[in-house]
């Protein structure tokens, strides 16, 4: 284990997170150079492969994440060890970048090391220090400049930058349902350009070592630019983007994610939440520890079990989405606007809308009495009928 606890290394997330799994800090040599470190919980340290936490952990598949619970994916023993808190010393599985001039990277190491983070701070805080730039968090605005320079470096690889706000739904014990709207801050770039960033180190590492892992890819399909040139002024631009580009896959064979502008990726930095980056981080601290590899057919037999397994998950949280959306609407009477993005079943009246108000995208189903149109607003009324699986508005 390396010491890495003199480096000033900060964690930024929401507000009271579940599972703190990634931190950074800025490295600056004796020679003026400069270097990115990225530090990844290490849970896989805490117990061995075959042990029952693994079993939960694969069976749980990843943590699950509903408006009204929250289901950890790893023993909540584990978890509270593995968290990256502040002012507590960690184990971490830490990446030093260097970066070319032009962002692309000119070289990087993986090790096991120990950490201490400094600060722990939210979005808002974060972004409060990126605008202000004090000189006394100088650390913090070099890795913003130097994790844009890699975000640049991927744009000019042809990534497609979906910079759209999102929201999430958020409960009281009054029964009282919000929709918060989260815009995607300078912050938010910073933290994921870094997740990004570690993902292609990642799957560099295991290529170039011929250790199998559950690599993922995607292929764009489309001109990407001329789409979104075409509705450059639309709110729904990424949605329309979207129906065009081929769906990400996991695959034991690495090939180009597209969309992130990389040769090979995997995801690899909330091995406390999701099964395969759990598996990739213990090929990684195999592979350091001179210690057997799981092999590439039971990696093959975990993807098909982990795709299985996160269908279920998917279709938990979109019932469990569905019925705090219905109480919200339900308490918020008023007609709504929408911006019809398509149909997705004319005969059925299924249709993807956009509510700008909310920053949602949802399937809806839509009684029009009106011709519809792409990137055209409606304002639709709420219908309670809970006999269908989707919501219901009328035009």
């Amino acid at each position: 284990m390396k010491d890495l606890t003199n480096l000033k290394t900060f964690t930024i997330d929401t507000n009271n997170p579940k599972e703190i799994d990634d931190a950074i800090s800025l490295e600056v040599d004796l020679n003026g150079r400069s270097y990115i470190w990225i530090h990844i919980s290490y849970p896989v340290k805490l117990f061995d492969f075959e042990s029952n936490h693994e079993k939960r952990a694969q069976q749980n598949g990843s943590s699950l994440y509903l408006v009204d619970e929250y289901v950890p994916m790893i023993d909540p023993e584990i978890l509270e060890r593995a968290n990256l808190k502040q002012n507590k010393i960690s184990e971490t599985l830490s990446t030093r970048i260097e970066l070319c001039e032009n962002g692309s990277i000119i070289n990087y190491q993986i090790i096991e090391a120990e950490i201490k983070p400094n600060y722990q701070l939210t979005y808002d805080e974060a972004n409060e220090l990126l605008d202000i730039e004090p000189k006394e968090e100088y650390e913090l605005v070099l890795l913003k400049e130097l994790l844009i320079k890699s975000y640049k470096f991927r744009k000019s690889q042809g990534a497609i930058m979906f910079e759209m706000p999102y929201s999430k739904l958020k409960y009281d014990q009054n029964d009282n349902i919000t929709i918060d709207k989260i815009e995607n801050t300078l912050a938010h770039k910073v933290v994921s350009e870094a997740m990004i960033l570690m993902g292609y180190v990642y799957s560099d590492f295991l290529l170039k070592n011929n250790i199998p892992a559950p690599f993922r890819s995607q292929k764009i399909n489309c001109d990407s630019n001329a789409i979104l040139e075409k509705n450059f002024n639309s709110p729904i631009k990424y949605s329309i983007l979207k129906q065009y580009i081929g769906k990400s896959f996991i695959s034991i064979k690495a090939n180009n994610h597209e969309t992130l502008g990389l040769k090979s990726y995997v995801q690899a930095t909330s091995p406390l939440r999701r099964y395969l980056d759990l598996i990739v981080q213990r090929q990684i601290s195999y592979k350091l520890n001179n210690l057997n590899l799981i092999s590439e057919d039971i990696i093959k037999e975990i993807i098909e079990i982990n795709k299985t397994k996160q269908f279920e998950l998917n279709n938990i949280v979109k019932e469990n989405k569905l019925k705090y959306l219905r109480k919200f609407f339900d308490q918020n009477v008023e007609a709504n606007k929408i911006i019809f993005i398509r149909w997705v079943n004319n005969k059925k009246n299924i249709a993807l809308v956009y509510f700008p108000e909310y920053y949602l995208e949802t399937l809806i189903i839509l009684y029009s009495s009106v011709e519809t149109y792409t990137n055209k607003i409606y304002k639709v009324k709420y219908s309670k009928n809970v006999s269908s699986n989707l919501l219901e508005f009328i035009n």
